[in-house]
């Protein structure tokens, strides 16, 4: 599984079932947010020498890494590797400034790739939000973050197991869902 995975799940539970469950695909790349988000991604790998908030330390961008204990494989946007700890960078293409749960779930998991790939602690992620405006915020990776992306990675697992079909209500999200025209929660209440 990857952390995407989980963050989709996060996100709406059907994400699992649809995806990994019936294997169907979103078709995600034909999105012009994905796009653009993935184009923002790319450029900001190549700049290898621009540390953030004039933080000392080493660069490492797009990195790929895996989990034994975790069973899990994330992909690193950027992280800043000090003497003593990692700090992580997570990079959104939006001018919505809000931390969701998703997020939250993300940089979980992330830390705790990197915490069994590099033996160091990561204590604070930096989300920078841009589009047309760029605004950071910084977070406390604490054992809450951790402990909330360990269980939706749990329960994202016990879905696949159990192959039922989850839980789920329409909301906003349902609206912009790539799978909202299949989706019984989505497509009974949207046109």
């Amino acid at each position: 599984m990857s952390v995407t995975d989980v963050v989709e799940f996060t996100f709406c539970p059907f994400f699992t079932y649809f995806g990994k469950i019936l294997e169907l695909k979103q078709f995600e790349h034909r999105r012009g947010t994905v796009l653009a988000g993935r184009s923002m991604h790319q450029k900001y790998e190549k700049y290898k020498d621009y540390i953030p908030r004039n933080i000392i330390g080493l660069k490492h961008t797009g990195l790929v890494l895996y989990s034994e204990n975790m069973r899990l494989v994330g992909k690193i946007d950027e992280i800043i590797e000090t003497d003593k700890e990692i700090i992580l960078i997570e990079r959104k293409y939006s001018d919505s400034v809000v931390i969701w749960n998703t997020h939250l779930v993300q940089i979980g998991l992330l830390s705790c790739l990197l915490e069994e790939n590099f033996k160091k602690p990561i204590t604070k992620a930096i989300m920078i939000f841009q589009k047309n405006n760029r605004k950071m915020i910084e977070i406390e990776v604490n054992p809450e973050i951790i402990g909330y992306a360990k269980t939706q990675l749990k329960l994202m697992n016990e879905i696949i197991m159990s192959a039922k079909l989850p839980f789920s209500e329409f909301d906003s999200r349902c609206l912009d869902c790539t799978y909202r025209r299949i989706c019984p929660v989505g497509s009974l209440n949207t046109s």
